[in-house]
């Protein structure tokens, strides 16, 4: 509740801290990766969704996911996503990220099936047509993207629960230069804070 003193409104410590802008990680992708996370299509076994790339990251909790102006053409096909305009320089979501690190074999094969729409047999068997023998299986699973239209991963997992999707997508002004998450306020009023209120975060 708001404390009045000296005929000004002031805010106690904790409804301050309350008001105060927040940030929040915004994980930027080629449309449609965090659709298709969103969407159930990213699951590892508990895993809500899981993403790849080449690096590690120490942050864990809330993260925003952006789409940034480009297409995986690949990934499009796989799940048949319509692609426009509005789909693009927007953040549609939010979840938990839970754990960074490097995939297993078996998490490898599965994001293979994930990504590609495909299952795991059909996988095995065209490594195989290409060459791989079992127990090189696992260096073929990160060179998939070379024998087809195809989605490889990447070796490092970042591993989501609690994935919602906005109700509607945010405009959202990426700035120029790395694509690896940055950070966002988020301000008492705004679109995003309205969403990541409604999604409970």
């Amino acid at each position: 509740m708001l404390a009045w003193r000296s005929s000004s409104l002031t805010l106690t410590p904790k409804e301050a801290e309350y008001m105060k802008p927040h940030s929040l990680p915004v994980f930027p992708n080629w449309f449609p990766y965090n659709d298709m996370l969103l969407d159930g299509h990213l699951k590892v076994d508990e895993w809500a969704g899981v993403k790849t790339r080449g690096w590690k990251w120490d942050y864990r909790g809330p993260v925003l996911f952006y789409n940034s102006g480009r297409t995986a053409d690949a990934a499009v096909n796989s799940y048949k996503y319509a692609n426009s305009p509005y789909q693009h320089k927007v953040i549609i979501g939010v979840g938990e990220l839970a754990d960074v690190r490097t995939l297993t074999k078996k998490e490898a094969e599965r994001m293979v099936c994930n990504f590609n729409n495909m299952p795991l047999e059909k996988v095995r068997r065209i490594l195989k047509k290409e060459g791989f023998s079992r127990d090189q299986f696992e260096d073929g699973l990160y060179q998939f993207y070379l024998f087809g239209p195809y989605v490889a991963p990447l070796e490092v997992g970042f591993f989501f629960k609690n994935l919602k999707r906005f109700s509607k997508p945010v405009t959202f002004n990426w700035p120029p230069g790395p694509v690896k998450p940055i950070y966002t306020k988020i301000t008492t009023g705004s679109e995003l804070q309205a969403e990541l209120k409604r999604l409970g975060f």
